[in-house]
């Protein structure tokens, strides 16, 4: 079997509980989150697409048709992911579907490849796990269970676990990307699908480190996180907002005679390494500072500063301002106080979560326990 021989079923229920709007809608990356998901797919070279939700709307149906979805509705509001599975199944054309979340942007069709050999037998679940969690939005059912479903739904059972352990099971154990599971639940977990997608466009990813004023620790925060990194072989630059002017030259040696001189810049090339000291009327753009770092030697460019940082962005908070939380902002790192906004927020000491958030937003894979954290968001 192939994916050719394969149903997507896409699970786009629309009560969005926890993100308290439409998720399916939200902007990501020029499209909306379900659209990004249904363009997936549809690149897949599956058999065909249903799109399974609560209740019918045109702006659903408009979707389907664009990426050549046939639409099907819960026949029971608020069953939850299990209806979905239920209506799909029923209008399913292949005998085995690929059941998928519609909130999971970074979700790899080649997984399914692993999974197809499973699909034999008796089975009528091939159900992948990672580090022990169960992933039943990213699954094969076979077409004949989804009866159980539906005679499930019937009785007022909806918990996808409980109709699991009725069905002939091949759990299917995986070592891969935590993150291609991360479902996009919350407006904190949509804050970093964000960051995470602006890196995805860039040459080389960015993270900024920011606070609201001097003497928060932006500085001894870096400090700590390059060689976290660095232990997982991310190798760094950074790049440092300076609002005073400064001066690295020292007075009567030659670099500081020939900018007395007048020379706009200077540069000094040595056996292990370069530097350049450039005159500039205007502050240079983070990004103009990049272009000037040899590309091959870096693999994160993390720049720190007071208010010009780059989504996606860690603010740090001590107390002693108030942080603006905009849309830059992926993740806070307070001390004392709680920031009450929809972002996530840890101490500000926790590097080990800080060194885990770094590597999902720049798109390194996430194994044991460094990506348990995005399996359960």
């Amino acid at each position: 079997m192939n994916p050719a021989e394969l149903t997507l079923i896409v699970a786009a229920g629309g009560r969005s509980t926890r993100m308290g709007t439409d998720k399916r809608f939200l902007p990501l990356d020029g499209e909306t989150l379900l659209a990004h998901m249904l363009r997936k797919g549809s690149a897949a070279g599956v058999h065909s697409i249903v799109l399974a939700a609560e209740g019918e709307r045109s702006d659903l149906a408009a979707l389907a048709e664009e990426y050549g979805a046939y639409l099907v509705t819960d026949e029971l509001p608020a069953q939850g992911p299990a209806a979905a599975i239920a209506a799909g199944l029923a209008a399913a054309k292949t005998e085995w579907a690929l059941v998928l979340s519609g909130d999971m942007p970074f979700y790899d069709f080649e997984l399914v490849r692993a999974l197809l050999p499973e699909a034999t037998g008796d089975t009528q679940v091939v159900l992948p796990t990672i580090s022990g969690y169960w992933q039943p939005l990213a699954a094969l059912y076979r077409r004949d269970a989804g009866t159980a479903f539906a005679a499930a739904i019937a009785r007022g059972d909806r918990k996808l676990g409980i109709i699991l352990r009725e069905l002939t099971v091949k759990e299917l154990p995986l070592t891969v990307d935590a993150g291609i599971f991360f479902n996009v639940n919350t407006p904190a977990s949509y804050r970093l699908a964000l960051g995470r997608l602006a890196n995805e466009h860039r040459t080389k990813p960015i993270l900024s480190v920011a606070a609201p004023a001097s003497g928060t620790g932006k500085t001894t925060f870096i400090e700590k996180l390059i060689p976290l990194l660095a232990a997982r072989g991310v190798r760094c630059a950074v790049i440092k907002s300076d609002s005073h002017g400064f001066n690295l030259d020292t007075a009567g040696k030659d670099t500081a005679r020939f900018t007395a001189a007048g020379a706009e810049a200077v540069a000094v090339s040595s056996p292990d390494g370069y530097f350049i000291q450039q005159k500039t009327k205007t502050r240079q753009d983070f990004q103009n500072l990049i272009a000037n770092i040899i590309p091959n030697s870096v693999d994160l460019y993390i720049t720190e500063s007071r208010s010009r940082g780059v989504l996606p962005t860690f603010m740090l908070d001590r107390g002693l301002g108030m942080p603006e939380i905009d849309e830059r902002v992926a993740a806070c790192f307070a001390k004392e106080r709680s920031i009450d906004t929809d972002v996530l927020t840890f101490d500000l000491d926790d590097m080990d979560t800080a060194v885990r958030l770094a590597l999902f937003l720049m798109g390194r894979p996430l194994y044991g326990a460094d990506g348990e954290m995005f399996l359960t968001m």
